[in-house]
């Protein structure tokens, strides 16, 4: 009977044994399992880099292909997207115009994206398209130049300079040199100010997903604004042609328009950089 006894304790003792290492495998398969997974998580986060620069690559490839050099427009959208993917992992490979070598630019990224650690890739991927730095290389630059274009505050404008003299029934008032300064400043700002725009809604609208929908609405309705300036200020160089048969009477009210919308755009662009602690 105590032999049973100890039978019966001795299997109790080894069933719990068992159980408890058991339960221990099983803890350490569950380590070693989520240990697997998370190694493959940061190698998926390094592999979507890596795609990124290849795709940066075939686009270079893509926009040469015809002449052999990229088109300015074609070289805003490309220098904005290599930025923001330097920016991600912190490097100092940074395009700023077209200095004839972004062959190599590419390859020196692509070298510094495959030599990141898994944690160095995943921290990068976190990062991608962030608000600051899509704003920084992709918009910032492009928003300041149209905002000096179309600040009508300032005697360098077009508007201000050609319209020196209100008189215009003035026997010096020079109707050939008003018509064709005015015709060249309406074509400069219907040029690259106006492209310029619309390369920043368009780069607004592929990073929509990085802005809150405060950040968003503030940065287009800063660049709406400028535009709506701009056009208000083409209508008054029109007036300002000799041709045009326009009432000269409304120049001094659009240009109030034109200058409240131009500071409105303003305020808006230095509330949205000094939220984000952006110096351009």
């Amino acid at each position: 009977m105590k032999n049973l006894r100890r039978i019966s304790l001795g299997l109790v003792a080894s069933l719990l044994s068992i159980s408890l290492v058991a339960c221990g495998s099983t803890k350490e398969e569950q380590k070693q399992a989520a240990a697997k997974q998370e190694q493959k998580q940061m190698g998926k986060e390094k592999k979507e880099l890596e795609q990124k620069i290849s795709k940066l690559k075939s686009d270079y490839k893509g926009y040469t292909k015809e002449k052999g050099y990229m088109e300015f427009d074609d070289y805003l959208v490309f220098e904005a997207d290599f930025n923001i993917l330097s920016k991600s992992i912190e490097s100092k490979n940074i395009l700023e115009g077209d200095d004839g070598e972004i062959e190599k630019h590419v390859k020196d990224l692509k070298t510094e994206i495959d030599n990141l650690s898994n944690d160095q890739a995943t921290k990068a991927q976190k990062r991608y398209g962030s608000a600051v730095d899509v704003y920084e290389a992709a918009i910032g630059t492009h928003l300041h130049y149209v905002l000096t274009k179309a600040d009508i505050t300032q005697h360098f404008n077009a508007v201000n300079t050609i319209e020196l003299d209100k008189d215009f029934n003035a026997d010096n008032y020079d109707y050939e040199k008003i018509d064709a300064d005015a015709t060249k400043a309406i074509e400069d700002i219907q040029g690259t100010p106006m492209k310029r725009i619309k390369l920043i809604k368009e780069e607004l609208e592929k990073y929509k997903a990085s802005f809150s929908t405060e950040e968003y609405d503030q940065l287009y309705s800063a660049v709406t604004g400028i535009s709506s300036s701009l056009n208000k200020q083409v209508e008054m160089l029109e007036v300002l042609q000799k041709q045009s048969g326009k009432d000269k009477s409304t120049l001094e009210e659009n240009t109030k328009i034109a200058e409240t919308q131009f500071l409105d755009a303003k305020e808006k662009v230095s509330a949205f950089e000094s939220k984000l602690d952006i110096q351009m």
